[in-house]
């Protein structure tokens, strides 16, 4: 007799990623899970207890996915500024689920945007900033988040498709956004 197969948390979050980003977090449950990986739903209940627990894993895991797609083509770019904007931008509108739950779901839960730079990928993009544009890091804290609040409007609505931007016209309206928060920044 075959061993049996061994269903791991990386197997789940995988099958949660597919199954996010063609139908929505919403078509995630035990069963579809189950059908993608190829076996009972016994497995998926041993590894989460509830889906409240597996979405707070998925959201990890697609917080890590997203720093890699981003940073790593920052990281390539003469403007990293806009190099992140359009990466917000592009994932927003070709990955508009996944966006949903990382950006727009209760997962977020920032308190404060201090916040934000707990996270890892963030005070990494801050630092990348500072260090580019020769300010503090402080300063370069300050306008990633002021950024961000722009970019994720904008994402955001075109996640929803509640607005049609062209790549060029969002690329504009972050561009211009982001000189102005520059200048500020510099400024005092």
């Amino acid at each position: 007799m075959p061993p049996k197969q061994k269903i791991t948390k990386d197997m789940i979050l995988e099958a949660t990623f597919q199954i996010t980003s063609e139908s929505g977090f919403d078509a995630v449950n035990a069963r579809s899970l189950a059908k993608i990986i190829g076996c009972s739903t016994q497995p998926i209940f041993s590894q989460y207890k509830s889906m409240r627990d597996l979405k707070k894993d998925f959201h990890k895991y697609l917080g890590k996915y997203f720093d890699d797609y981003a940073i790593g083509r920052a990281n390539q770019a003469e403007n990293f500024s806009n190099e992140i904007g359009r990466a917000y931008i592009a994932f927003a509108r070709n990955e508009s689920n996944l966006f949903q739950v990382l950006f727009m779901s209760e997962c977020f839960g920032l308190n404060g945007f201090s916040d934000m730079f707990a996270d890892e990928g963030n005070l990494e993009a801050a630092r990348m900033m500072s260090k580019k544009l020769e300010i503090s890091l402080e300063a370069a804290k300050s306008l990633y988040m002021k950024t961000w609040i722009f970019l994720h409007g904008i994402a955001s609505l075109i996640a929803t498709k509640s607005i049609n931007l062209s790549d060029e016209e969002a690329e504009k309206m972050h561009r211009e956004a982001y000189q102005a928060f520059l200048l500020q920044v510099k400024s005092n």
